[in-house]
């Protein structure tokens, strides 16, 4: 049998759980185009499961007639890219009617000026994708653009203010985008960008205990029948609902050369399970945080009392209530710590204290 779980990052794994009402509700909502999710920020932390959810919802939205869903990889010459994808992945007939645009060339290598040897400006492409979606609209067709991991870089900035343009005009596009907490705050608050603080957002959260367990138990059963609810329960445990960890447990159990899956597997499997949460994503999270908020989570993680009060963070940072208060809301924004209990926190991700206290203070 094929393992149903796979930890890759950007591939699809067969087994999903836990969202597929929010997924209806979304996709739903952008074939209305006149609510807020016309406009979609998938935010969460790394391996939270921002583009798995985002790629089914494109492949729902896809398989509308009257709906085609790109995927627009971010970076330089976005509009432009955008133009060339949209003349690309349309139908045959759809091409035929776009080929009837003056003053252009469509072909599978690129857009042309016709009579003319200089390259299209992004006026040009704005132009062009206006046209394009005027003629879709006539046909009752619609563009859903995908965009991965958004930041705010030139390329962003000027498709999100040629997209503020076109859906002024009521033109049949609609976009959704992936990103980590810090990008898409700094996103919203490009000041040509404030727009985007009136757009559907949706804060991917933890998987559920129950779900992972009853789904452990449904697919791991198929691979050993006879393995124990004691030993679901500990994996569901060491997932901790963290979407990433979910595939990566249930797919090394899987893959484990044992012919029962007891806790002893487990035991087997758990080095190489806590080195790739470390190397493929927890690394990355501490690299990505500030100087300050990388101490407050190594002083977490040194406390000796476990959940950490705010009153013990302000002795060993040296710092008020007020400032302390700061950081706490940043991290836990950033899905990396979480409230647990009157005054106190803890880490929101499985073994990431442990991966501080052995790896990750000698990486500040």
């Amino acid at each position: 049998m094929k393992n149903p779980f796979n930890p890759s990052f950007g591939i699809q794994p067969t087994v999903l759980l836990n969202r597929e009402s929010l997924i209806t509700r979304l996709v739903s909502d952008i074939k209305e185009l006149d609510t807020p999710y016309r406009t979609t920020l998938i935010y969460g932390t790394r391996g939270i499961g921002k583009t798995v959810f985002m790629n089914e919802v494109g492949k729902q939205i896809n398989d509308q007639p009257d709906w085609l869903a790109l995927h627009l990889i971010i970076g330089d010459n976005m509009v432009g890219r955008l133009v060339e994808l949209l003349y690309q992945k349309a139908t045959s007939p759809l091409q035929k009617l776009l080929n009837q645009i003056s003053g252009v060339t469509f072909s599978i290598g690129g857009i042309s000026i016709n009579d003319s040897p200089r390259q299209l400006s992004t006026t040009n492409y704005q132009i062009l994708l206006e046209k394009m979606l005027k003629i879709l609209k006539e046909h009752h067709q619609h563009v859903l653009v995908m965009i991965d991991e958004a930041q705010d870089i030139p390329g962003m900035v000027e498709l999100a203010s040629v997209y503020q343009v076109l859906i002024s005009e009521d033109l049949p596009i609609s976009i959704i985008m992936t990103g980590l907490p810090k990008n898409v705050q700094e996103l919203q608050n490009n000041h040509v960008l404030t727009f985007l603080l009136r757009s559907g957002r949706i804060d991917l959260s933890p998987l559920n205990f129950f779900d992972i367990r009853a789904k452990y138990q449904q697919e791991l059963s198929k691979r050993d029948p006879q393995i124990s609810k004691e030993v679901i329960r500990r994996a569901a445990q060491l997932a901790d609902g963290y979407a990433y960890a979910f595939q990566l447990m249930g797919y090394l159990l899987w893959q484990s050369p044992d012919k029962h899956i007891t806790n002893e597997t487990i035991d087997e499997v758990l080095p190489q399970y806590q080195a790739q949460l470390s190397r493929n994503a927890y690394s990355k999270m501490l690299e990505e945080l500030s100087p300050i908020d990388q101490q407050f989570i190594i002083i977490m993680a040194n406390a000796p009392e476990y959940p950490v009060s705010a009153k013990y963070l302000g002795k060993k940072l040296d710092q008020n209530p007020g400032y302390i208060g700061v950081y706490r809301r940043r991290l836990i924004d950033s899905q990396i710590i979480v409230p647990a209990g009157y005054g106190r926190v803890k880490f929101a991700l499985p073994l990431f204290k442990d991966f501080l206290l052995e790896d990750g203070q000698y990486m500040v």
